[in-house]
């Protein structure tokens, strides 16, 4: 992914961001995954909103913002699956944090998927269970240093991911392969 999240994070940091940039990447994955679209400057007036900045946003989280935008739509359309769920790795930060920026992210994903207000009525079973899945998972946390703790960590972020994509694939079905920021129809490649 070339989303970075060391830069991210310095970016958020000086922006004064209220939400981690794990929340903010799972919120669009979620929102995007509901198969709704959003125009350049709506894009850019949920990011800040969500972000709860307590300015505009300067110029280079502008640009890494833009940039977010085709990026996830672009890498959740691929079938190789090269989408990743935007977290630090083990570099970055120790496991605690990398457990809560993945709960950050899981919440994130409702807030957006709830946002795009596509849903109307029952979901499908499958969709259902996913939801379930992020709504556990963003309660999730680390009480004690068992070393399995970092497998089990990997073994949610991949079925974060999994998750993710089974519901963007469910709701973003043989549509227009274009899905750039701007578009609002429902895009996949």
């Amino acid at each position: 992914m070339t989303i970075d999240y060391p830069a991210a994070a310095d970016q958020w940091h000086e922006s004064g961001c209220f939400q981690s940039p794990s929340a903010l990447h799972g919120w669009l994955t979620g929102y995007l995954a509901s198969g709704q679209r959003l125009q350049a400057q709506q894009w850019m007036k949920e990011a800040s909103d969500y972000l709860e900045l307590p300015a505009a946003p300067n110029e280079v989280l502008v640009k890494m913002l833009e940039h977010w935008y085709p990026e996830v739509l672009f890498r959740l359309g691929q079938e190789d699956m090269s989408f990743e769920c935007l977290l630090p790795d083990d570099e970055e930060a120790d496991l605690i944090e990398q457990v809560e920026c993945l709960a950050q992210w899981c919440k994130g994903f409702l807030d957006g998927f709830g946002a795009a207000g596509a849903i109307k009525g029952k979901l499908p079973k499958d969709v259902a269970e996913v939801l379930a899945h992020f709504d556990a998972f963003s309660q999730a946390s680390v009480e004690d240093e068992d070393p399995e703790n970092v497998a089990l960590f990997q073994e949610l972020c991949e079925h974060a991911k999994v998750a993710a994509l089974t519901i963007f694939y469910n709701f973003n079905q043989a549509t227009d392969v274009a899905g750039a920021a701007g578009e609002n129809k429902p895009a996949i490649h």
